[in-house]
């Protein structure tokens, strides 16, 4: 799923003129905004996070070997089982994970070992996990944010009973020893007991590494730019109420930038599903950059517009154009001297956007550069556009319209007004519409390893609120796209 205030800007591009713009040019001011975006994970979808990554990562049956450990073990192998982790979040930033070995054995193909003025060598020693007493293992972790980043510190292991239900294997031979193998065991048993009692601290050294390389691969997620030069950085997180909720600022400011500080929302006021919430201040700020980025006019030609004035039905829709002779070299011009409004609001238990335009100039021109003339100027000055997002069976968001009013204006040529009003009206339902068989966003968002799709939609506090759910299975997808060909194809006659 693209980043929603993209998405959102799109879809008010795409409801009516399919034409260039011209805007003011000025430079943005600054803006910054605590909270603008929100990412909420269940804990149900965390640890779907968490198997996903566990199992690309070989779980959980794993195996590998090492030709040389240290000076005095060589040929280690190793063979493990283990049981799906299981992440439980705590309500002050904490979390743990935890995990079973089920069955698991290693071996020491040699264990070297100078005694006396020869090097003894041992092989096949190893250490095994009973499968019926399999052996627990806890995590525990520091949720946080620092540097603009999401932290993760694990902070002590648990492995209760290690030293009981570790199993000791004695070695198969040993060679080069003036000592029975019985004896070089009793004296190198202690040995590895004393390397299991530091198990706990090699298994914790172990995982912090694996937070490292996490923190670092989730700064792709998380830190991005939202376009019109605007940056998001996480900057506030909460565990509490059974999810981990993630607020992302967003700034003008340089991604290395220290974010601007602010409270998340209430948690009694958010779902605790996972969602993903967009603030109507960051969408509004993002239509008027990249309206601002856009200075100057350009001729408008796409193939629509080509078409209407190469017929004759342009006359219903201006009539003034008969006086003016030849269409050749007649194009559009659109200029927005205020950017479009957007608001979130909540009607019938259901979320609105809502898109408010005013004072957009189409004119008509004829020439080139200075030698270009304005024939007539139709202004839009006053249009409210509403839709309700619901998630398609086909996959994706399409949408349903709620509200389509036009009011319009001309002079300097003569406009059939109430018949352009009612054919931008036309122009907004079948965007809209097309949507039913042609749903918008139909690629899943990935997190890690894992995949979701918009599922619900609501407002809460001027944040549009976009719940997510586990894609359908494959077969049903298949049959959806299936679905969405055939309508698609029955949309395009």
């Amino acid at each position: 799923m693209r980043r929603p205030p993209t998405f959102l800007l799109l879809l008010f591009l795409l409801l009516w003129l399919p034409v260039s713009t011209r805007a003011g040019g000025e430079s943005p001011a600054p803006f910054s905004e605590p909270a603008a975006v929100l990412l909420n994970l269940s804990e149900r979808d965390l640890n779907r996070i968490v198997v996903d990554s566990f199992r690309k990562n070989g779980g959980p049956e794993f195996h590998g070997e090492k030709a040389r450990v240290s000076s005095s073990v060589a040929d280690l192998r190793y063979r493990a089982s283990l049981t799906d982790p299981v992440v439980r979040l705590g309500d002050d930033g904490t979390a743990h994970l935890s995990l079973s070995i089920l069955d698991a054995n290693v071996r020491i193909g040699r264990l070297e070992r100078r005694v006396g003025p020869r090097e003894a060598t041992c092989e096949e020693a190893g250490i095994d996990v009973d499968p019926q007493h399999p052996l627990d293992v806890g995590l525990a972790l520091d949720l946080g944010i620092e540097n603009g980043g999401l932290k993760i510190r694990p902070t002590s292991v648990e492995i209760p009973e290690a030293e009981e239900r570790l199993q000791l294997v004695k070695p198969a031979r040993c060679t080069n020893a003036l000592l029975p193998r019985w004896f070089l065991w009793w004296v190198g048993k202690p040995f590895l007991r004393r390397s299991l009692g530091d198990l706990d601290e090699m298994v914790l050294k172990r995982a912090r590494k694996s937070a490292a390389r996490l923190e670092a691969k989730q700064g792709d997620v998380l830190k991005r730019g939202v376009g019109a030069e605007l940056h998001l950085v996480p900057e506030a997180i909460d565990t509490s109420g059974g999810s981990l909720l993630v607020g992302l600022s967003a700034s003008a400011e340089a991604p290395g930038a220290a974010p601007p500080r602010g409270e998340l929302p209430a948690r009694s006021s958010l779902p605790h599903d996972s969602f993903v919430g967009v603030s109507e201040p960051l969408v509004n700020e993002v239509a008027r950059r990249v309206l601002a980025r856009k200075p100057g006019s350009r001729r408008v030609s796409p193939p629509n517009v080509r078409k209407l004035l190469a017929s004759d039905a342009v006359y219903a829709l201006i009539p003034g154009l008969r006086g003016i002779g030849s269409k050749e070299n007649v194009y559009f011009e659109v200029s927005y001297p205020t950017a479009p409004r957007f608001e979130f609001r909540e009607q019938d238990h259901q979320a609105v956007i809502r898109v408010l335009l005013s004072d957009v100039a189409i004119q008509i021109r004829r020439g080139e550069g200075e030698r270009s003339k304005v024939l007539g100027t139709l202004r839009v000055d006053a249009a409210r556009m509403a839709v309700t997002p619901v998630a398609s069976l086909l996959g994706g968001i399409s949408f349903r319209l709620v509200e389509n009013q036009w009011r319009v204006s001309s002079s300097g040529l003569q406009f059939n007004d109430d018949l352009v009003a009612a054919t931008l009206q036309e122009i907004t339902f079948g965007k809209i519409f097309a949507t039913t068989y042609e749903p918008l966003l139909t690629k899943a968002m990935r997190l890690g390893e894992t995949e979701f799709l918009p599922r619900s939609f609501t407002v809460i506090d001027r944040y549009l609120v976009i719940g997510l759910g586990e894609p359908p299975p494959r077969e049903l997808a298949r049959s959806a796209a299936a679905a969405r060909r055939t309508d698609s194809l029955h949309g395009s006659r």
